[in-house]
């Protein structure tokens, strides 16, 4: 047997049509994203409760707006990095609120994507920023929850897919799904991206993952899954032509642009902007999991670290990860990888999972095929994640106090 027949051997199966009516592929995803709204929702509008008054003079973070003592549902969502796309929505990067004393404006840390949508809904709709955004939030991440479905249906069977779509419903900074936040326009652009590679269409590929890249700034791992992509469909058996290849790698070279491109419009409209080197950190600044937590505990901290990295990188390649298809294992993988390298050491990498889709999936591994136990077990699973949520929200997004170091 030659080299290429044994690799062929070790593939995983070929992938193959998944019937399922228009209703099902619709409802079955939907359903699980609104039961998802509704937990965020009561946990969200019970933190209000709890909340302090946030005023520019008390709180040493950015502040837009200022909030009442016990801020309503509208209020808490724009609480953090939500109070920069506000500014960014109202009035524009050029607005004179929150300038550092040399007069330029960290709003141009954020892209554009997500307040330039918000702004446009606030125009036809006459509706506030925190109005306008949780409605856009909540509408993009049931559509981005659909594609996810949609694309792990067409390699996996219904309980892997529901249990994608559910563990990224309910994942454990899945609130901010519906606060005003870039994530649930970045997860849908995203999952268009790797739709777009599932069904080999390049230039569609190449229209969102440019979407994307003025959204957030994680398009560099999606060269690798075009390429992985194209390696994983030989190892199976497909042909993959010398046109495809050529497509592929302009794609390829234009989702690694990606992570410079909002840095380089930043840099050539406002030099030595502060929103500029922050931009350009995730492609310019390698901090290092494994560095800092050395750094900072020795040598027990570096084992620790090393055996959660390995257990995050190597999830997606487990039996029911590689169910999910090539496009979502190699994304989480190198996805992941990028975050470990480039962000330090706190909780904000919650949110970055966030746009893992799947991440949790293995572990159901064990109960997959238990035709009893598998849902049983997804719903505990389920029941876990909000009661993480319900810190997430009471510990990261609810401000308690004016010295609060953290949010989401």
């Amino acid at each position: 047997m030659s080299g290429s027949d044994a690799l062929r051997v070790l593939a995983p199966p070929a992938r193959g049509p998944v019937v399922e009516s228009r209703a099902s592929r619709w409802g079955v995803p939907l359903g699980v994203f609104l039961a998802s709204r509704l937990v965020d929702t009561v946990l969200l509008v019970a933190a209000t409760g709890r909340q302090i008054q946030l005023t520019q003079a008390n709180f040493p973070f950015y502040m837009y707006r200022d909030f009442p003592m016990h801020p309503g549902y509208l209020d808490l969502i724009t609480t953090w990095d939500g109070q920069y796309y506000d500014a960014i929505a109202t009035e524009g990067y050029a607005t004179s609120a929150g300038l550092d004393p040399q007069g330029r404006s960290p709003a141009w840390a954020f892209p554009p994507g997500f307040p330039v949508a918000a702004r446009a809904l606030m125009g036809v709709t006459h509706w506030s920023f925190p109005l306008a955004s949780t409605v856009l939030n909540v509408v993009l991440a049931g559509v981005a929850m659909v594609v996810l479905y949609d694309l792990v249906r067409r390699s996996a069977e219904r309980f892997v897919a529901v249990a994608v779509v559910a563990t990224t419903s309910f994942f454990v900074s899945a609130p901010l799904l519906q606060t005003s936040y870039s994530e649930s326009a970045a997860l849908l652009l995203l999952v268009l991206v790797l739709r777009a590679i599932s069904d080999r269409h390049w230039g569609r590929a190449a229209v969102w993952v440019t979407a994307l890249m003025f959204t957030r700034i994680i398009t560099p791992p999606l060269a690798a899954v075009a390429v992985g992509c194209l390696v994983w469909r030989w190892r199976a058996g497909g042909s993959v032509s010398r046109g495809e290849a050529v497509r592929a790698a302009l794609f390829a070279g234009v989702a690694v642009f990606g992570g410079f491109a909002w840095p380089l419009v930043v840099g050539r409209l406002q030099p030595d902007n502060p929103g500029a080197l922050r931009a350009s950190a995730a492609v310019n600044q390698s901090v290092s999991w494994l560095v800092q937590a050395y750094a900072n505990a020795g040598v027990v901290a570096l084992l620790l670290v090393t055996l959660g990295a390995g257990i995050l990188l190597l999830a997606p390649w487990t039996s029911i990860g590689r169910a999910m298809g090539p496009e979502l294992v190699i994304w989480s993988c190198t996805y992941c990888a990028m975050l470990l390298q480039v962000t330090p050491i706190q909780p904000g990498m919650l949110r970055y999972l966030l746009l893992a889709p799947g991440l949790l999936l293995p572990v159901l591994g064990p109960v997959r095929h238990q035709m009893r136990g598998r849902w049983v077990a997804l719903g505990l699973l389920v029941v876990g994640l909000a009661l993480a949520q319900w810190w997430f929200v009471d510990s990261l997004v609810r401000v308690g106090t004016t010295t609060q170091r953290f949010g989401p």
